[in-house]
């Protein structure tokens, strides 16, 4: 063992007596395949947006009812640059939540990492029957 310094430290003799553990087996058997979908959610209520070619500037969420043609569904929103948009924008858009006739607005797309092969659970119904099963008898 090559030591840095000529002194012997209070743990060196603890280290050297320790057995090694023994080595991990390289089988791939519990390793959990990952994958990934491109998704467009809701900036209020973060509902799936099924995007099929463009978002209109009168489509609104299906879940919630607010506009999507607006600048927080961006991809070029940024609150830290000018106009907070990454595009040179000539005026600058005050509400931010509502409709606009941007000609610069792109839908934002997100890259989520999928489940592990599971249905997806409605998440009404799901938080409704954990709070109703905490109530059984």
């Amino acid at each position: 063992m090559s030591r840095k310094y000529r002194q012997h430290g209070y743990q060196d003799e603890e280290r050297e007596k320790r057995p090694k553990p023994p080595p991990r087996p390289r089988s791939g058997g519990g390793r959990v395949e990952t994958r990934f979908h491109l998704i467009t959610r809701c900036n209020n209520c973060a509902a799936d947006i099924q995007v099929s070619e463009q978002v209109q500037v009168t489509d609104k969420c299906k879940n919630c009812g607010t506009d999507l043609h607006t600048c927080r569904n961006c991809l070029n929103f940024d609150p830290s640059a000018r106009n907070e948009c990454t595009k040179p924008v000539e005026v600058r858009v005050t509400s931010k939540g509502t409709n606009n006739m941007c000609a610069f607005f792109e839908p934002k797309i997100l890259v989520e990492k999928q489940g592990s092969g599971a249905a997806p659970v409605k998440v009404e119904n799901s938080h409704r029957q954990a709070f109703l099963d905490l109530f059984k008898k």
